[in-house]
């Protein structure tokens, strides 16, 4: 039925159960009219991608665009299956050995305006999962529809390491960073271990709509945009794996290596330092200190590490019903 004639419905005197009827399919179509999709940049993530891509089909998106970057594991055959699947629409494969990130995804952007008719984009990393409270991102997103924001700012919770093989089964995150005041208190102000785990973790990314898009920040950590107009919702939260376990980041640090002697200069000091460690042997030593059970049972009586069983929850129902 004509979406007009609906609302028509509702300037007259009917029944409650009627106009909630009415309202439910309005706002059902308008969710369902929402176009959401999701760029990807990633490189031999084989264990991640296919669940990262099912967890957000599940989640609300319409589609995806990857570019893969020079994969040499098993990504591409994945993505290759996926495609034929119908879930992803589009995957570019990039050989430029430089690592030109704003570059890559400026491409896919344009690529799911022009092409795909999106409304909205998600642009993420393989190993970043955007939960709704909602279960559904568009269902989130919907509710700015009648006003004029167009970039959502969302807070990552990053995941903390148990040291197991199958990480995104873990339920530790670093969800609340210690007070200055309550670091000073406890007297690890000054030990470089708690570093991280003090003060505001300052990681936002961004969702936003097509219309009006000029220009992505580098790491999707902002954008520019024509008019912009921004929130931060509390609907959605981006679950990060940036450190998985010792093994994937040696892996992690390897590929920044290649990457700094194409990009000079440009690339960024915390990857440096990961690179100066892993050269004096320093790497497995810090990592031990930051990641133990001592120090996670202390972070988590503190009330900074939580149990959020969000994501391997939702991933256990998506894997089970994919059989992957």
């Amino acid at each position: 039925m004509d979406t007009g004639i609906l609302k028509s419905f509702l300037k007259f005197p009917i029944s409650r159960k009627a106009r909630n009827r009415v309202s439910k399919y309005l706002y059902e179509k308008s969710v369902r009219d929402l176009k959401l999709i999701m760029t990807l940049l990633v490189k031999d993530e084989e264990y991640l991608i296919e669940k990262n891509i099912r967890f957000h089909k599940e989640m609300g998106a319409d589609g995806f665009i990857v570019t893969s970057h020079n994969s040499t594991d098993r990504t591409n055959e994945i993505l290759e299956k996926l495609k034929k699947e119908g879930l992803v629409l589009e995957i570019i494969y990039e050989t430029d050995p430089a690592y030109n990130q704003v570059k890559f995804v400026d491409r896919m952007i344009k690529l799911a305006k022009r092409k795909y008719k999106a409304d909205w984009i998600i642009n993420a990393d393989a190993d970043e999962f955007y939960y709704s409270k909602d279960l559904n991102l568009k269902k989130s997103i919907i509710k700015y529809k009648k006003t004029n924001v167009n970039v959502l700012k969302v807070d990552s919770t990053f995941y903390y390491p148990d040291n197991r093989d199958d990480f995104l089964s873990s339920p530790y995150f670093a969800t609340r960073p210690f007070h200055e005041y309550a670091a000073q208190k406890l007297g690890i102000i000054d030990k470089p271990e708690f570093k991280g785990f003090i003060g505001s973790q300052g990681c936002t990314k961004v969702i936003h709509k097509t219309k009006g898009y000029r220009r992505i920040i580098i790491g999707n950590h902002d954008i520019k945009m024509r008019n912009k107009v921004c929130v931060e919702p509390a609907e959605i939260t981006l679950y990060h794996y940036t450190i998985r376990n010792f093994n994937e980041s040696i892996k992690k640090v390897e590929r920044y290596k290649e990457s700094l002697k194409l990009i000079g200069e440009g690339f960024g000091v915390h990857m440096r330092k990961l690179i100066k460690q892993y050269e004096s042997g320093e790497l497995k030593e810090n990592y031990d200190k930051l990641y133990n059970e001592d120090m996670r049972k202390f972070l988590m009586e503190q009330g900074v590490v939580t149990i959020d069983r969000s994501i391997p929850n939702f991933l256990e129902l998506i894997c089970e019903k994919n059989k992957i």
